[in-house]
């Protein structure tokens, strides 16, 4: 796949994104979104409009689920449904572990924000959403949004490849930051973009990212001033595809060595609850 390299991605993204969402007349949507559904074993009953409603691929990409089917636990929830990939403590020096024997710094992630500080010592969770998965974000906690960062950057896939052999992949693609204030501390939620990835939005503020892929520019942050009170299991963001969501908290709120890798969950479920033993 090293091919990829000499793609330009976020053209190819931009383009994707603008196809799969484009409206189709009522007879060819349900075609499509009945076969993309029936590919990714989708039940299109879990959404809250019936499928003859969705008139794109990116429209039903981006479905909402019908909430009694996601209760929202008590505590730090799940942001997604997706796979879990790992959970790594973050070390004395702010480094974490993509794979073994390859490292990046939390404060690249976060693009060299003025809070990366406080993660050192903190604990980190990585999350996929593949084509199966609703593509919403969730707050993990209770608390208030008090910055938002954007940092532009490449449009690498984030499948098992990538992760393998793109040194900092996580700090090398377009990302977007969400600060959380919250009883557990700060939490940061960063949205990653991947290739394929049209957009990302927000939903506490009017953002979206790669709107015009040939306009460079450099990291912008927000202050939320007053800050953005936000509820566990409250929406704050979309994958316009797929993509991944990185979670990390101040403090090592559970043992990393009980949470078992590679497990599926869906957004509302109890962090407590994929440890092992719990």
């Amino acid at each position: 796949m090293k091919w990829i390299a000499y793609i330009p991605k976020s053209y190819l993204s931009w383009i994707v994104g603008a196809l799969a969402s484009l409206p189709l007349p009522q007879p060819f949507a349900i075609i499509l979104v009945r076969w993309f559904a029936r590919t990714y074993n989708i039940d299109p009953a879990t959404a809250t409009r019936p499928l003859h409603s969705f008139r794109s691929i990116g429209d039903f990409f981006t479905r909402d689920l019908r909430p009694e089917l996601r209760p929202i636990a008590k505590g730090v929830v799940s942001p997604v449904d997706g796979t879990l990939r790992s959970v790594s403590d973050v070390s004395e020096t702010g480094h974490v572990t993509q794979v073994k024997g390859r490292e990046y710094e939390v404060s690249k992630l976060l693009g060299g924000d003025q809070l990366s500080s406080r993660f050192t010592r903190g604990q980190l969770w990585n999350f996929y959403l593949s084509p199966q998965d609703a593509h919403h974000i969730f707050s993990p906690v209770d608390g208030a949004i008090a910055r938002s960062v954007h940092i532009p950057g490449k449009l690498w896939p984030v499948n098992d490849w990538a992760i393998q052999s793109v040194d900092g992949l996580f700090v090398v693609n377009e990302r977007i930051v969400t600060f959380i204030e919250s009883a557990h501390g700060l939490v940061a939620v960063v949205m990653v973009g991947a290739t394929n990835v049209g957009r990302i939005a927000l939903s506490y503020t009017r953002f979206e990212t790669n709107k015009a892929p040939w306009r460079s520019g450099g990291i912008r942050a927000f202050d939320h001033s007053p800050s953005i009170k936000v509820n566990r299991g409250e929406k704050i963001g979309t994958f316009k595809m797929g993509s991944s969501v990185v979670v990390i908290f101040e403090s090592r709120l559970f043992d990393a060595g009980r949470v078992a890798p590679l497990t599926k969950v869906t957004y509302g479920v109890a962090l407590e609850s994929l440890c092992q033993g719990s």
